[in-house]
């Protein structure tokens, strides 16, 4: 399948993929796929999948929203419509993660409102552009420069609400990582962790 810069809204964009910190700080960006791509198809056309199957990631675990898959390095929430205690513990804990990064690209987008709105850049040079924004909101961050949270801007992700979008559990890149997603469930749950 062809992927353009179209995405479902009918307008051009171009995707960010992005990976932060627990202070909101961007460690990890890719930026510049068609905004017709889904999270998996970004993910895996990204630095940081090829460093992760490359073992540089041993031991590091990177939270993703519906739209990934389940895999030795990347923890997602548990799908099915029946979860136990420990399944929406796990959810819940996810989810807290998940809105650290959400909020982080919300003050991105309240920073540099260039990013809400179509742009004269040439798309290839679009993504020097986002690029630097995260930069810029990277050095905001650590520097404790103040944010208006009027400002704030909403993150939406065309992954989140689409269900026919979803992996199923079911297309998991190895079974070690559902036991260790058990596992990790399992500590929350009884040890706090």
């Amino acid at each position: 399948k062809r992927q353009t810069e179209r995405n479902r809204k009918t307008s051009y964009s171009v995707t960010v993929q992005g990976v932060v910190d627990p202070r909101g700080v961007f460690t990890d960006v890719c930026i510049g796929w068609p905004g017709s791509m889904n999270n998996n198809q970004v993910l895996e056309k990204s630095a940081l999948y090829h460093r992760a199957n490359g073992g540089l990631l041993n031991g590091v675990w990177v939270v993703g929203s519906w739209g990934y898959p389940l895999m030795d390095w990347v923890l997602v929430p548990y799908r099915q419509h029946c979860l136990t205690w420990t399944q929406h513990g796990f959810n819940e804990k996810i989810g807290e993660i998940q809105r650290v990064a959400k909020e982080a690209f919300g003050r991105l987008k309240g920073r540099w409102r260039c990013l809400l709105t179509r742009t004269d850049v040439k798309l290839p040079d679009l993504a020097v552009v986002v690029g630097a924004c995260c930069v810029l909101h990277n050095i905001c961050e650590l520097k404790g420069e103040g944010f208006d949270p009027d400002l704030r801007s909403e993150f939406f992700d065309d992954d989140d609400d689409d269900d026919d979008e979803m992996v199923p559990d079911v297309d998991l890149r190895s079974m070690s990582s559902m036991e260790a997603r058990d596992a990790i469930a399992h500590n929350l749950l009884h040890h706090a962790i």
